[in-house]
Parts: structure tokens; C-alpha cells; sequence
């Protein structure tokens, strides 16, 4: 059963997705390797990330790849920025399944709670049905791992009917040639296309 399919029927969450394409100065990268070291540590995409994160409402995931380099980054900025006692939590490989467990009942009591989670240990371990938005931070172009994370905000609630989806890229262009995350990015869009969700596109200078 397609996921469209089950959001019409009203068994999951509506969904809509915006792509948020930060276009950064022309440059070119000898390896993938190279792009993705820039991208997550360059401080206005980090600053970005951090901002969109604490004025979105309601229970966000921000998603991650790379736990020491970006998601404790991610973390203490976004920990340090948040006002008035709102709850940060950072869950990756290392944290325990009971602390994940903890994670999971303190969020589903919550309605303005922010997570930044490892792709892989939230595809995984935690299932919370009061996420109201996601932020993909880290590119990706795997199927599975883009619907599995899809999927852990579609979950519907008493509270809940929407969910929002913001997809994070990077227009790194150097003369004609698309550098490697955007090309992962056209590999979302095929997948949102196939799948039938409804997104948006927006280009953003990064300042």
C-alpha cells in the first residue's frame, strides 16, 4: 500500500514537504567526502538549521548522519538557543535503549519538544506519535532510509493531523556542473514525486 494511500484514506498524518535548497558560493570538491565535511560544518547552514528548528511549533525532529562532527553540533547550538525551559533531547547510537525509551514518554506528554536523533538509531529506536515536524540536516539519497524517516512523522494522534516535512539541501553549483548532494536531492525528489506527496521548492542565499 503506497503511503498517499493511507494518508487519504485518513490513517496517517497529512503530509507536506518543503525543500529548502541554501544556495552557498560556487565551488568544486574533488570527492563526496570533501562536499560533506564542508556542508556540515559550515556555520550559516548549522545557524540555519538551528533557527528554522526553534521557531517551528510543535515536536521536531531534526535528523543526522554524523554524530560527533554535526548532531552534537546541532544539539548544543539549538540547546543553547532555546528560551522559557522548552525541552532538547539528542539521541544517537550511544544512548541507551532505556534512555531512548525515556526520550519517547517525556516527547509524547510534550507539544513543543525538540529532538535531534541519528538517522539510523531513530529509524530504529523510537516510535513517537505526537512529531509534528521533521528537518532532514544531513543529505541522503537512500529510499529506505527517506520513507522510514517519512514515516516517523505521518503517525497520527489525538492532537495531530498534519505533519510537516522540511528537506534541507545545498546548491553548491560550480560552472555547470550540479555538485553531489544536489544530485541526491534530485533522488528525493523522484522518490516525493513517486510517492505522491505534495512538496515545494524554495531557494535561500545563505546570509
Amino acid at each position: 500500500t503506497q503511503t498517499k494511500e493511507l494518508i487519504d484514506k485518513g490513517h496517517l498524518s497529512k503530509l507536506q514537504i518543503r525543500v529548502l535548497i541554501l544556495k552557498h558560493h560556487d565551488q568544486k570538491f574533488d570527492t563526496y567526502e570533501d562536499e560533506i565535511q564542508y556542508i556540515i560544518s559550515h556555520p550559516k547552514r548549522n545557524r540555519f538549521i538551528r533557527n528554522l528548528a526553534v521557531d517551528l511549533r510543535g515536536n521536531t525532529l531534526v535528523l543526522f548522519s554524523r554524530v560527533a562532527t554535526h548532531g552534537q553540533i546541532l544539539f548544543d547550538s539549538i540547546n543553547s538557543f532555546v528560551k522559557d525551559g522548552r525541552k532538547v533531547f539528542y539521541v544517537h547510537g550511544g544512548v541507551e535503549a532505556q534512555e531512548r525509551e525515556e526520550v519517547r514518554t517525556i516527547t509524547e506528554s510534550e507539544s513543543n519538544a525538540i529532538i535531534v536523533a541519528s538517522y539510523g538509531t531513530f529509524s530504529t529506536g523510537i516510535n513517537i506519535k505526537a512529531l509534528h515536524n521533521v528537518i532532514f540536516a544531513s543529505p541522503s539519497k537512500s529510499r529506505i532510509r527517506n520513507l522510514q524517516s517519512i514515516g516517523r512523522v505521518l503517525r497520527k494522534s489525538k492532537d495531530k493531523t498534519h505533519a510537516m516535512l522540511y528537506d534541507i539541501a545545498d546548491d553548491i553549483t560550480f560552472k555547470s556542473k550540479k555538485n553531489y548532494t544536489l544530485n541526491h536531492l534530485i533522488e528525493r525528489i523522484k522518490i516525493y514525486k513517486e510517492e505522491d506527496f505534495n512538496y515545494e521548492l524554495s531557494h535561500i542565499k545563505l546570509k
